[in-house]
Formats: C-alpha cells, structure tokens, sequence
C-alpha cells in the first residue's frame, strides 16, 4: 500500500515524457507512462511505454493500460505497492485498469480538460487529440478505490508533448515502420534496482 505521505519523484515523470518523446518520434501520440513499485523506502521502475494508438492501429491500446497489463502478467493481478506515472491523465478506461489492478496511487501531468482544450484549438485529422471528460478521481472513487493521486505533475513540462514533432523523416515502408514501431513500443522491463 502505497502511504498517503508519498512524493512523487521528478525522475519518474521525466522518464515518461522521454517515452512519450520516443512514441512521437515513431508516429504515435507523445504519450508516456512508468510503473514504480516502492519497496520500503526505495522505489524502482518496473516498466516504462510509449503510446501505441497509432501504431499498433487499435484505439484501446493506451500507454496507461499496457503497462499495467504488463506489470500485472508479471507480479500478479493486484498491484497496491506500484505508482503510475503519466504524461496525460487516465481516461476512464484507464483509470477502471487501475481500480482493477488496485494500484497504489496515479501520477499525472495534463487533465482530460487539457487535452480537450488542445483538440479543440490544435487538432488535426492526424493526431485530434480527443478526450473522455471523466475524471480519473472520479473512476477510482466511484470504483472503490481511494488512493493518492497527483495531478499536475511537471505539468508544464508535460504541456509541451502537444507541440513535439518528430525530429527525423522516416523513409522506410509504412510496413516496416509499423513492425519496428510495435516491437519498439512494448513496455519495457527494468531489473535494475536504481530507479532511473
């Protein structure tokens, strides 16, 4: 259980805007996420994803709900000593993950409302930037589960996954890129024990 003195610790929201950096970099949506388990005092990483939208070519295959399928598979169905750590709030079908995977406490950077007001004044037919206006608070509280949740976290830094292009022309057939993008954007295991 994760304790309701908990800090969010900066290096984890910077390893999700990296990932959320690299999903853009192959075509996706730039966003991030990271899954930490706390063990008494230290907290490590578990698991750090991009967004697959786009390039998995499934509308449900968010960052936020891969990762925690992925830490479930291996450390079992219920995860009360992990923290997610996203660049974007949990949607409701996230944030419902997170009630049935009993995690121990959100982190995030920008709102639903953010996302929406982005959509609105920036979207394309490309990347629209829609969004599912249920608080993630909401989900979890109405689902029962009453965890800490942080939101706003480097908020402003997160902001500007809006705006990040690519910084290379991929040349590649759109098949190739599609197979190295799915294998690319597969939640990615740490066994380290540094956190970082």
């Amino acid at each position: 259980m994760i304790p309701p003195t908990y800090k969010p610790k900066k290096k984890f929201m910077q390893l999700a805007i990296a990932e959320a950096r690299r999903a853009r970099d192959r075509g996706d949506y730039p966003i991030g996420a990271v899954i930490t388990h706390l063990l008494g005092k230290r907290e490590v990483v578990i698991a750090s994803a991009g967004n697959r939208v786009k390039t998995s070519g499934s509308s449900i295959k968010h960052v936020e709900l891969e990762t925690l399928k992925y830490v479930s598979s291996g450390y079992g169905r219920y995860l009360p000593d992990f923290v997610l750590y996203s660049t974007h709030e949990p949607c409701a079908m996230c944030a419902g993950a997170c009630v049935w995977s009993k995690i121990g406490a959100v982190v995030y950077g920008v709102s639903q409302e953010d996302i929406t007001a982005y959509g609105k004044q920036h979207g394309t037919e490309e990347f629209k930037w829609r969004a599912c206006l249920i608080s993630c608070k909401f989900v979890l509280e109405k689902g029962g589960l009453h965890i800490p949740v942080f939101d706003s976290f480097l908020r402003l830094e997160c902001r500007k996954l809006f705006a990040y292009r690519a910084h290379h022309t991929n040349t590649k057939p759109a098949t190739a890129r599609a197979t190295k993008a799915r294998a690319a954007s597969r939640p990615t295991r740490r066994t380290d024990n540094s956190g970082r």
